[in-house]
């Protein structure tokens, strides 16, 4: 296939990411398709597998993240609890198609019409805006959610929102600049109304981050007055909602007995039935479990078996049998720690590092695909304070298909084996 074909292609598909960002479980199901793409194209054209560097190390680490979580299956196993631990196959699943992708694609690089690539996640953010506004006005929703999850829905549209943020920095054209500002604006209110307090916090400090970052790099203040107007508006936003929320009029997505302080105070009174609560308790119960198997965490099955004692060595003050053993623990390393032990520790600490490296060396050569993989990157590590966005089917298949999208797009043009 022509590279220039190949490239409008890649280009619509990738969008698609941005496009159907409200609903599920369509990143899923393209990340699939990306895997049969793969698989396909190799089939048809038998490109050379020649993997550079950055490939090789992020199909690496891709690789560990699905093979940290094998070994403790093996622990107190039997016929019964494979039954049961078969969902502990899922993300592997994912990691698995994001080696697929990056190995049998690994001799093609594509120029993606990045205009049209950025103006999909405008209009991503538009559109999602448009629901959010629609599901809590219209329909009274607390949280709204799209046609996803709450947190599903919150992570893909601030995905969205930082490569809008990113293009209109870099744009010339006032026009862009405007329309881009809009779109944010409209992704700013699904950051809002979702009342999901783990991703404003992550847009928040990586909104921060990431424009000093540019700043930085631009050794110029030329893109501060921008930045300073879309923060007022934010404020102006966030604020706006605040006043209504408390007037009434609007339909907030916690009432007043389910603030962060009234969490802790309900779990210092032994009572971990919150939001806060009920996720310290799970952070105790991790920290058990890492004593209890350190190298490779618990599996479902024997978590279920040794939950009594665990409850009982973490003082978390919750029932034994009102526990779900399938539970995660909004939390990315304590999450790993538990599902995985220290290798998936270490498998998680890796792929943070790779995907860090791949993408901040080709910060010059492409620097929008480049700072949009790396404030994703960011986004997803502070999200990981109190979500699983790496563990998690949507989250994570979005996250992986985007770093096989940057590696197509930056991996030099030596690279390119048609």
């Amino acid at each position: 296939m022509e590279t220039h074909a190949l490239s409008k292609w890649a280009t619509l598909f990738f969008a698609l990411f941005f496009l159907t960002s409200f609903k599920k479980p369509l990143p899923q199901i393209l990340l699939v398709v990306l895997a049969v793409g793969a698989l396909g194209y190799y089939w048809k054209y038998k490109p050379s597998l020649k993997l550079d560097n950055p490939t090789k190390w992020l199909a690496g680490a891709f690789l560990l993240m699905a093979v940290a979580a094998l070994p403790n299956l093996f622990v107190e196993s039997d016929l019964k609890s494979w039954h049961e631990n078969l969902r502990l196959l899922n993300m592997p699943l994912v990691y698995m198609l994001g080696v697929v992708s990056l190995v049998f694609l690994s001799g093609v690089r594509v120029c993606l019409n990045q205009r049209y690539l950025f103006y999909s996640m405008g209009v991503a953010c538009t559109l999602n805006g448009i629901i959010a506004l629609v599901q809590r006005i219209g329909f009274d929703v607390a949280r709204v959610v799209g046609f996803s999850t709450i947190v599903g829905f919150v992570t893909l549209t601030s995905a969205a929102l930082f490569g809008c943020y990113i293009y209109a920095l870099h744009s010339k054209q006032p026009s862009e600049k405007i329309l881009f500002g809009i779109a944010m604006l409209l992704g700013f209110v699904v950051v809002l109304l979702s009342g999901t307090r783990s991703a404003s916090i992550a847009f928040g400090a990586t909104f921060v981050i990431l424009s000093l970052f540019i700043l930085y790099r631009q050794k110029s203040w030329r893109s501060l007055p921008y930045m300073l107007v879309i923060s007022a508006l934010f404020v102006g936003i966030f604020v706006s909602v605040q006043v209504l929320e408390n007037q009434k009029i609007l339909h907030a997505p916690r009432n007043m007995q389910e603030s962060f302080s009234h969490d802790l105070k309900l779990y210092a009174d032994k009572n971990p039935d919150s939001s806060i609560g009920s996720r310290l308790a799970r952070w105790q119960e991790a920290l058990v479990i890492v004593r209890l198997s350190p190298f490779f965490g618990m599996s479902i099955s024997t978590k279920c078996k040794h939950i009594a004692e665990i409850v009982t060595r973490a003082q978390s003050y919750r029932d034994p049998k009102s526990i779900d053993c399938k539970e995660r623990y909004d939390n990315e390393i304590f999450n790993a720690l538990a599902h995985r032990g220290l290798l998936g520790l270490f498998a998680l600490l890796l792929l943070w590092v790779v995907v860090w490296r791949a993408f901040a060396r080709t910060l010059d050569q492409d620097p929008l695909v480049s700072l949009f993989l790396l404030s994703l990157l960011c986004f997803y590590i502070v999200l990981g304070i109190g979500f699983d966005p790496f563990d998690f089917f949507i989250e994570g298949s979005f996250f992986v298909a985007l770093v096989v999208m940057g590696v197509l797009q930056t991996r030099p043009i030596q690279a390119h084996h048609l």
